[in-house]
């Protein structure tokens, strides 16, 4: 049976022509006047409040694509829109502006290159290989970046430098971890290996400010304020480990410690980034806590990756040129 969207005047139109009319008209509705969410809470929204219309969608579209779906059900329009899936399907960019498209809306606006790009999916298809998604969306070249709850803001945003330390921090991790798997060391290696996945979900959340984020949004990325203690009795059980630390460490003790005291410093930086964002816009006090162990555990995990190596060093101070009395400690 041949599948209809109806429009809000109730005149069915050929899917076709409706996700058409919603991915070119969806613009229209998030900048005029009314619909989005009064549908939902029964009051009138203004234009200001458009990126509240568009959260909406992001969540639908977020549905549809976790139970396998090509289209779905645009309330403010009563359109039908297709999916990143049935995007995917077809194997290239129809140059609509569509809502969801994969591949960086890179023909819109180029008709040659929608034929070109339709020609090169035909031959895919037959060939059974899949379409390729672009890498690059241009939609940053102005200098500002999404968040997930929808919202745009300048990179330089306080939002950003605390994501991008978080992000640098993974990276670093991700070192540490290669170094483990190098020298066969299990045991932080299985830690720092969860660590990443763990500094995934923190930047999510700060990609989701709670103010300005629907409630589904918030709650699909919040950070359990439980995982501070995991963190907190992985640090005691490798304290038990070692001697007491009475003195300053120097940062050395090895490859894997040293990469080690980078992720902790990286980790305190990061720490900062977020502390000043807290200030500006509360953030998860899960995250906050987090991310303050965090360094700790970096720390204590240094230490026994130098002891592993037999290579713990102390510092000691020594006189300063001119001074013949010793750094007091």
């Amino acid at each position: 049976m041949k599948r209809v969207a109806v429009s809000p005047a109730g005149v069915g139109v050929g899917v076709g022509a409706a996700v058409l009319m919603s991915c070119i008209g969806r613009r229209l509705f998030s900048q005029t006047a009314t619909v989005g969410k009064s549908l939902q809470k029964g009051t009138t929204k203004s234009a200001p409040k458009s990126t509240a219309q568009l959260t909406d969608i992001e969540i639908l579209h977020e549905k549809a694509l976790q139970h396998g779906e090509e289209t779905y059900q645009d309330p403010a329009t009563g359109y039908t829109c297709f999916t990143a899936i049935a995007h995917n399907k077809r194997g290239y960019c129809c140059g609509s502006r569509c809502r969801h498209c994969p591949y960086g809306h890179r023909n819109v606006g180029k008709p040659d290159s929608i034929k070109a790009d339709k020609a090169e999916a035909a031959i895919r298809k037959k060939e059974g290989k899949k379409a390729k998604a672009s890498v690059y969306t241009r939609t940053g070249d102005s200098g500002s970046s999404g968040l997930y709850n929808g919202e745009r803001r300048k990179k330089t945003d306080l939002v950003f430098e605390a994501m991008g330390n978080v992000d640098e921090l993974n990276c670093v991790v991700g070192m540490a971890l290669e170094i483990c798997l190098e020298k066969d060391e299990k045991f932080l290696g299985d830690i720092l290996e969860d660590l990443q996945g763990k500094l995934m979900d923190v930047g999510s959340s700060l990609a989701t400010p709670a103010e300005n984020s629907p409630d589904e949004k918030v709650a699909y990325t919040h950070f359990p304020i439980e995982m501070v203690k995991v963190i907190e009795d992985i640090i005691d059980d490798i304290n038990s480990k070692l001697e007491p630390c009475r003195a300053f460490i120097l940062p050395t003790g090895g490859k894997l410690s040293c990469q080690l005291h980078l992720a902790r410093t990286v980790c305190r930086r990061a720490e900062r980034s977020i502390v000043r964002l807290n200030e500006s816009e509360p953030q998860e006090q899960s995250v906050v806590k987090y991310i303050n162990r965090l360094s700790d555990l970096f720390f204590v995990m240094a230490r026994y990756a130098a002891k592993q190596d037999n290579r713990e060093d102390v510092w000691r101070p020594k006189p300063c040129s001119g001074n013949p009395k010793p750094y007091s400690v």
